[in-house]
């Protein structure tokens, strides 16, 4: 038996740090997610667009693209709360970490590099109190410099070269309000620029010529500031009245700063700026005068000097864009795109919002990015039966939907269809039970059953092809959330036209006619489902969901710390009606797992026991076969998860003790609690707490997928324990595997889907190609 891995699709947010997110010259975009470094090709075709970087340890404060003297991108910088910055360099296709520049005592939080005498130069700053100068000769990199701030906390920086001097200017804003220049072999420090009232969070440069160069600093104070620093040249006086300069001496010349301009139209903390791309003549670069910024007002703006004006300095907003709706506290960063046709806005929930220009219109328009959760992922669940989307619960109080679109050339791409529910706690389980239907269980003591809108299926029927359910005349065309309420109201359209939220027209819902994968505007306004039903039977909160595989029933549990609030709760899908509460656990049950025939459940536990039930003859109630205990459980930890073979015979169980047991019926078995099942060979010892198992297979051959809290994914055969293939935490996940499923459409087939769900904010898709 063989087995062969490919990477289908990969759906990550980035973090919540202001520069986290970079988009050079040939439109590819890196972002820091959780621990990793993520690479993104909008343009790519043939496969997934997304490529995971990992290597730090804490979350990725900042990333930069390294910018050659041939405008080429081969390389990129990443900083981490780790104490490190890493190069990554493209070789052969691959990203490949080439360098580790260790030495800061804290967290580093930003990090800039850019070439000068064909040597790069890097700088990072640090919680430490101190800004590191690092060099690289001949693939060596060396401390050349650290600078120390006493007490004082770098917020950003950035480096340019003059042009004239062929020397580089360090920026760096301090806590004091105040941006430092640096310069000299020694970075002395030269000159402060004085004038904002709150912490400076952004800075960019534009080479305006040989002699002049303009600073933009974005700052909390709401403003935007831009100095001309210009080398000054002999002249004669003159009596008129000018702009007060300040001078100072760098590189045997005295330079003048000015105020050019002061932008005032943000209402918020400004964190982000950045000027536009430079436009080429042949070989001669020319500056572009057009400067773009980011707010917490949840707006971009895109700045140009007034033409109308005969006043120098006079600026004024030329592109207004912003976020709609949503709970979202506005933008953390922006930048621009190639030749800056294009310009994206990464939010304070990681999402991505990105306009392009339309020439024909002239106007700018959302487009279509990658994203994802941005917190830990907590349970991915497919559809029934047919797997033809895949849901995911995360702890960022959001359900998504992510399924294949067709594009126009035949070919497919996974993206984020629909976000079906936003809600106010932190989600813990999902349980799809029909193709337009299933439950969700947050931190809450309520489970929350909802089904699909008219205006979603018809769009997943333009953007999948496939026909969700025959007859969708009736019922609900989407959803809204009242102020206030955490409940999805549904939203029917009105036969005179127009749209109303629910009874009382709280709330906002627009149909969209989707041609095209939403944007993260229409997921967050457009998407909801509405809410079919409450259950209400737990005393706590509801921890573990699961529906048996023909749809009838739902198997819930809660956090628990004795055996009445342990006890499994059934519910019956046609009425909503709980039907029966077993008593076995003594601790919180983990995880929930109906078998394929729908005949038995299985559930393991805190208390390091599972327990079997068997569906009772013409009923839809259980009662329990088999148990483990303390003497024949194997387990010695918390067991973490379990999963059915396909043939229902065996099912297996993980353990944060390391080790994977496989229990089947046995005639020998004499123990009195396991009944008939017994231990099936020696367990699997993993090497590492085992938190997510997942079964496939044809007839007696079984793989098994075994998740690790390390963050690898491995892939074993069931029956000797052979390892047919590892992911690494690159090609996995760098934290806990939450969740492990298989694609029930490919059930016995050669090629499967394996969808995981980690607490790295990532959820992932493979397709594992099985010769048996």
């Amino acid at each position: 038996m063989k087995v062969s891995v490919e990477q289908v699709y990969t759906s990550v947010a980035c973090n919540r740090k202001p520069e986290v997110v970079d988009w050079n010259y040939d439109g590819i975009i890196c972002y820091g997610a959780c621990n990793a470094v993520v690479v993104c090709d909008p343009n790519e075709k043939t496969k997934d667009r997304v490529t995971v970087l990992s290597h730090h340890t804490g979350h990725v404060n900042s990333v930069k693209w390294i910018h050659n003297h041939n405008g080429q991108t081969t390389e990129l910088l990443s900083c981490s709360v780790d104490k490190t910055a890493v190069i990554w360099t493209l070789q052969n296709g691959c990203w490949n970490v080439t360098s580790i520049l260790k030495g800061h005592t804290e967290g580093v939080t930003n990090i800039y590099g850019n070439y000068h005498r064909d040597r790069l130069t890097i700088y990072t700053a640090s919680t430490d109190s101190t800004i590191r100068v690092w060099e690289r000769i001949e693939g060596t990199v060396t401390l050349k410099q650290s600078i120390s701030l006493h007490s004082g906390l770098c917020l950003t920086l950035h480096a340019q070269i003059l042009p004239c001097a062929n020397k580089p200017l360090l920026l760096c804003a301090l806590d004091d309000h105040k941006i430092h220049i640096f310069v000299g072999e020694d970075y002395h420090r030269a000159h402060t620029l004085v004038g904002h009232e709150d912490w400076v969070r952004g800075l960019d440069v534009l080479e305006v010529d040989n002699d002049t160069i303009i600073v933009a600093s974005a700052s909390q104070d709401t403003y935007i500031r831009l100095w001309k620093i210009q080398k000054v040249k002999a002249q004669p006086e003159s009596k008129l009245i000018k702009v007060e300069e300040k001078v100072f001496h760098a590189y045997d010349n005295l330079w003048s700063v000015k105020l050019e301009a002061v932008l005032a139209g943000h209402e918020a903390w400004v964190y982000g700026v950045q000027w536009h791309p430079y436009s080429f003549d042949g070989p001669t670069k020319k500056p572009v005068y057009r400067l773009l910024s980011s707010s917490l007002d949840k707006t971009l703006i895109i700045w140009e000097p007034d033409s109308s004006s005969t006043d120098e300095g006079v600026w004024v907003e030329k592109v207004r864009v912003g976020e709609v709706g949503g709970g979202g506290l506005g933008f953390y960063g922006s930048r621009f795109g190639p030749e800056g046709m294009s310009f994206l806005g990464h939010g304070y929930n990681g999402s991505f919002h990105i306009w392009t220009f339309d020439k024909e219109s002239e106007q700018w328009s959302p487009s279509v990015v990658c994203g994802g959760h941005f917190m830990s992922v907590e349970d991915v669940a497919w559809e029934p039966r047919q797997g033809r989307y895949l849901l995911s619960v995360s702890a960022d109080q959001t359900t998504r939907l992510h399924a294949p679109v067709r594009r126009s050339d035949g070919s497919v791409a996974w993206h984020e269809l629909a976000r079906p529910q936003i809600h106010g706690y932190d989600m813990s389980a999902v349980a799809p039970l029909t193709a337009t239907t299933f439950a969700s269980a947050a931190e809450e003591k309520v489970i929350r059953v909802f089904t699909a809108p008219h205006n979603f299926i018809s769009n997943f029927k333009n953007l999948v092809g496939e026909v969700l359910v025959a007859n969708n005349e009736k019922g609900p065309e989407g959803a809204s959330v009242p102020s206030l309420g955490l409940s999805n109201k549904a939203v029917f359209i009105e036969e005179q036209g127009g749209s109303g939220a629910g009874d009382d027209g709280d709330g906002y819902f627009a149909p969209v006619d989707m041609k095209e994968p939403p944007t993260e505007e229409t997921l967050v306004q457009n998407t909801l489902w509405p809410e079919l039903q409450k259950l209400y039977g737990h005393g706590g909160e509801v921890f573990a969901l699961h529906a048996a595989p023909d749809g009838t029933l739902l198997a819930s549990a809660a956090r628990a710390t004795d055996a009445t609030h342990a006890a499994l709760v059934l519910w019956e899908t046609a009425k909503w009606q709980q039907i029966q509460k077993i008593e076995s656990h003594t601790l919180t049950i983990t995880q929930l797992a109906f078998s394929p025939d729908s005949q038995k459940l299985l559930s393991v536990s805190r208390d390091r026991r599972w327990t079997l039930y068997r569906r009772l003859p013409g009923s839809s109630r259980f009662e329990v076969a088999a148990t483990s205990d303390k003497s024949n459980g194997v387990h010695s930890r918390i067991v973490w998860c379990c999963a059915w073979a396909p043939d229902a015979r065996m099912f297996a169980t993980g353990s944060r003790d390391g080790k994977v047991c496989l229990w089947a019926k046995s005639d020998t078995c004499t123990d009195t609690s396991l009944k008939e099942y017994a231990l099936h060979g020696s367990p699997l010892e993993a090497g590492a707490s085992v938190t997510a198992l997942a079964c496939t297979g044809r007839g007696e051959r079984c793989v098994l997928a075994v998740g690790l809290e390390t963050g690898a994914v491995d892939i074993y055969r069931a029956d000797d324990w052979r390892l047919l293939h590892r992911m690494d935490h690159s090609s996995a996940h760098h934290l806990t595997v939450k969740r492990l499923t298989f694609n029930p459409k490919y059930e016995g087939s050669d090629e499967t889907l394996l969808a995981s769900a980690g607490a790295d904010h990532v959820v992932r898709i493979h397709r594992l190609k099985i010769t048996y």
